[in-house]
């Protein structure tokens, strides 16, 4: 049975509809034909160029990647090293690519709820509201109860998620409320408060973030950028996995530039 580019982009969006990316966001179909066939699919956290080479070596011929390929308006593609460099041998290859980012954050089971169950907290509601391109606005992060020490949440962030995290704040404090935002959530340390967060778990956090949340009583948990996305990318395997009647691959993990 026959399944094309443009079938999986619409099982896609139904989990968890484009429409619902942050305004900033780009996600959907970034390159190839919907009405192309497809025997092969792989998933990748991000599109570096060291998956490239075991994308191409599964033979896929669609990539269903987290991190967006095209983010940025380029002014060519050509052969040269970069984000250009793969757009150009992937369309050279005819290899179709699929985003699924923050609309995938947001969708129910997603980056922000596979976090938050990773770390074990539970009753997760949403916080972090942006505007989506459409002009709605969603949630993103997941705000939900836990009930132990910081050290217990700190242990757990690096069994799950496979990074000791950088903690501001007291190991032997409880927390009884932990917000979670994968990905670069320090800008919204303010929303974690509003949402009564004990502790605040993402990455990329500044100094100024980190201070502005110990001067409000809430503790940080930075476990970095890559690590936590690590569930919801799981997620997304699963979702596509589940979508395709055909080998998929899940190609190289994340490609963390912080981490051998």
């Amino acid at each position: 049975m026959s399944l094309r580019v443009g079938e999986i982009l619409a099982a896609i969006d139904g989990r968890a509809p484009f429409a619902s990316a942050a305004e900033w966001d780009a996600v959907g179909l970034q390159i190839g034909d919907p009405e192309r066939e497809v025997s092969a699919v792989a998933v990748v956290h991000e599109l570096t160029t060291r998956l490239l080479d075991g994308i191409i070596s599964v033979g896929a011929e669609l990539v269903v990647t987290y991190h967006p390929l095209l983010f940025r308006p380029l002014s060519s593609v050509t052969a040269v090293p970069g984000a250009e460099g793969r757009i150009f041998s992937l369309i050279e290859r005819r290899v179709a690519v699929i985003s699924a980012h923050t609309n995938w954050d947001a969708a129910p089971g997603g980056s922000s709820d596979s976090l938050a169950a990773a770390l074990e907290i539970r009753d997760p509601e949403g916080f972090a509201p942006s505007m989506t391109g459409g002009g709605d606005e969603i949630s993103y992060g997941r705000c939900g109860s836990f009930g132990g020490p910081l050290g217990d949440l700190a242990d757990l962030v690096q069994l799950r998620l496979g990074v000791r995290p950088r903690l501001s704040g007291p190991l032997d404090r409880v927390v009884r409320r932990v917000a979670v935002l994968p990905g670069s959530g320090g800008s919204r340390v303010e929303d974690a408060v509003s949402a009564g967060a004990d502790a605040y778990v993402t990455g990329d956090v500044s100094h100024h973030e980190a201070r502005r949340a110990a001067d409000s009583g809430m503790a940080m948990v930075d476990a970095g950028h890559a690590p936590t996305e690590r569930p919801g990318v799981r997620a997304l395997y699963d979702l596509v996995a589940g979508i395709v009647d055909r080998p998929v691959e899940m190609v190289g993990g994340d490609d963390n530039p912080w981490e051998l």
